[in-house]
């Protein structure tokens, strides 16, 4: 190799980009016609975000040399990077032409079509980098990860589980596995992997994606670290800007709300009247849509569209991308609905790592810390963070007076005259329910449950139908507890106003812990169906407590699973009580703040003015409690 482009490639393995760009520029004139130097200086102006240049300089090597392989192969990641991923397959193909042995272009390949939502060619893809190269870890964890997209989710775990056998230690591998087992509870070790997790954890590893330790974890200490640990890679990559507020003197307040759930999705049943109670003449607000493009007949999609001042589609921009835009935008207040939600497959955190404006708030989607330098603020009530816990937050707090989850006051609910015979429930038994996703249930929560049912011949479990596989395995494990599986009956997914109407039929909606009933409680609180819940110390497992609480019916919020077991017998066994409760809930349901959004609206945009005043007048951070 020639000594200058040696000495070029040494500082960019030293990682010296700007001073290797130098070397560059005062070579050039020597290596215009030299394929491999137009490569190396394409890599170097791609590291320094100089994008369009350096595609230019790609090209370019690939016009000198048509057969250069890593030349095809790096635009081809370039382009996978930006996002350009019919560019990038267009490479890829280029690149495998010249050499079929190579098996990373194969995986590179299988995530470009996986972007396109191409999943069986991908799945193909996969499996020639298997063959090509067996202990190739990312090609099953890759291959893992479009057959979750497809629902096959023991499938999934066993290419999880033969990149373990590979790499056991590999970053985030044990999360995989644990959050797969928890989708289709698969409990057989369940104690051992959650207790390696915790290690893991606790001493610093990037174990598992945040979302997994909310469902197994009562701990916001541990959730604290993960976010901590998380967040740092994204600022790692996005160093923060600083972003000033151009004029502090304007006559409405820009907030800007970033979600993926602008569609058919719990976060849009929650937030659709929210957006559009704002009060427009104090405040300007802007939607940025980070999901997958949609079908714009999603009607919660149009609904939620139409109530922002302007809305962006930026599923397709990069995090960078992201920030710009607002920044552009003159964002003020930033609202993140999602956090760490589905995993990182949508979220966009960098761009609030990067910074998409001078405030930024964690709100709705993520029930707990985000760990985040870059989060000021976290949207709670005072029942979901009390007192002893807000150590464990790294954002400031605005406590809203009643819950901190908003409602829609007046959502449709069908009226198809149903009964009990039409759902296949009995019509003489106490129907016992939960509508939680089956990944919230855990070994010990199902205990209690199927104590309950050999306790109380006179009752069924009525739960949600999740997929198949949770479904056979909850039913087994009902029988390994010598409970008669005909006594689970699973409810299918329906629309919202068809599920509202047929959860009526329930009596008593068992909670699940440590990730408490979020919107599937306040949906069975509306219709008048009971809800038990366990309060912990994490934020995701007081979210019912505080629902409950603002319909003033503490007394079904238990601190123990001893007292969760005694009070769901008791309901079950005094009609008194039971009616009792049942009555107190629709009386409180009458003047209750729960579902009032004009309210909820208001005190949010308080909480709002507050920190954007406290920023004006160049204030610390602080807590607000409105």
């Amino acid at each position: 190799m020639d000594t200058k482009i040696a000495n070029i490639l040494s500082l960019l393995q030293k990682k010296n980009f700007s001073e290797a760009k130098l070397k560059c520029f005062e070579v050039e004139n020597l290596y215009i016609d030299n394929p491999e130097f137009q490569n190396i200086f394409a890599v170097i102006l791609f590291e320094l975000k100089e994008f369009d240049q350096s595609i230019e300089k790609w090209k370019k090597a690939i016009d000198l040399n048509s057969n250069y392989f890593q030349a095809y192969n790096n635009l081809a990641n370039a382009l996978l990077n930006l996002k350009k991923y019919d560019e990038a397959l267009e490479n890829f193909y280029q690149a495998i032409k010249i050499n079929q042995k190579e098996f990373q272009v194969y995986n590179n390949i299988g995530n470009t079509l996986t972007k396109l939502n191409k999943y069986q060619e991908a799945l193909n893809f996969y499996d020639k980098a298997i063959q090509i190269k067996p202990d190739d870890i990312y090609a099953h964890i890759f291959k893992g990860h479009v057959l979750t997209e497809l629902g096959k989710l023991k499938e999934s775990l066993e290419c999880y589980n033969n990149a373990y056998t590979v790499n056991p230690d590999h970053p985030l591998l044990l999360g995989y596995i644990v959050h797969t087992k928890t989708k289709i509870c698969e409990w057989e070790n369940y104690k051992v992997d959650v207790q390696v997790m915790k290690n893991s954890l606790e001493n610093g590893k990037k174990a598992t994606y945040p979302f997994t330790t909310l469902v197994i974890f009562d701990s916001p200490d541990l959730q604290q670290k993960i976010g901590e640990i998380w967040s740092n890679q994204f600022e790692k990559l996005y160093p923060k800007k600083n972003i000033l507020l151009k004029n502090k003197n304007k006559n409405k307040i820009k907030i800007g709300y970033y979600s993926a759930d602008f569609r058919n999705h719990a976060t849009a049943h929650l937030t659709a009247e929210m957006f559009e109670a704002h009060d427009k003449s104090k405040f300007e607000i802007i939607g940025f849509y980070l999901g997958r493009k949609i079908n714009y007949e999603d009607l919660w999609h149009r609904r939620i569209r139409n109530s922002f001042d302007k809305f962006f589609d930026v599923g397709n921009l990069t995090e960078a991308e992201i920030s710009k835009l607002s920044v552009e935008e003159e964002i003020d207040i930033a609202v993140d609905l999602m956090a760490y939600c589905n995993n990182g497959m949508e979220n966009k955190f960098g761009a609030f790592a990067a910074g998409c404006a001078p405030i930024q708030v964690n709100f709705l989607g993520y029930p707990g810390t985000s760990g985040a330098k870059a989060i000021d603020y976290i949207i709670a009530d005072k029942k979901l963070i009390p007192k002893n816990c807000e150590k464990f937050y790294t954002e400031k707090i605005i406590y809203l007076p009643n819950s901190y989850q908003p409602n829609i006051k007046n959502t449709k609910i069908a009226d198809t005259k149903l009964t009990k015979e039409k759902l296949g429930l009995p019509i003489d038994k106490f129907i016992l329910c939960c509508f939680n996703q089956h990944q919230k249930i855990n070994p010990s929560m199902f205990d209690t449950w199927m104590k309950i049912l050999k306790k109380n011949s006179n009752c069924i479990l009525w739960l949600l139908e999740d997929n198949f596989y949770s479904c056979k395995n909850l039913l087994n494990e009902a029988e390994q507890r010598g409970v008669d599986k005909n006594r689970i009956i699973f409810a299918k997914r329906i629309p919202l106003e068809y599920h509202l109407e047929r959860i009526k039929f329930g009596d008593l909606f068992l909670d699940t812990f440590p990730y408490s009933a979020h919107t599937t409680c306040s949906d069975a609180l509306r219709v008048g169906l009971p809800v038990l819940t366990l309060i912990g110390n994490s934020f995701a497992s007081r979210v019912a407590s505080s629902l409950l609480n603002t319909v003033k019916l503490e007394e079904l919020v238990t601190k123990n699973i001893d007292e969760y077991e005694m009070i769901a017998n008791k309901i079950v066994n005094d009609t008194k009580y039971f009616k009792k409760i049942k009555n107190k809930l629709k009386e409180n349901l009458c003047n209750s703040p729960l579902y009032d959004a004009q309210l909820f609206t208001k005190n949010l945009e308080q909480g709002y003015e507050k920190i954007f005043q406290n920023y004006k007048n160049n204030q610390t951070l602080k807590n607000f409690e409105i």
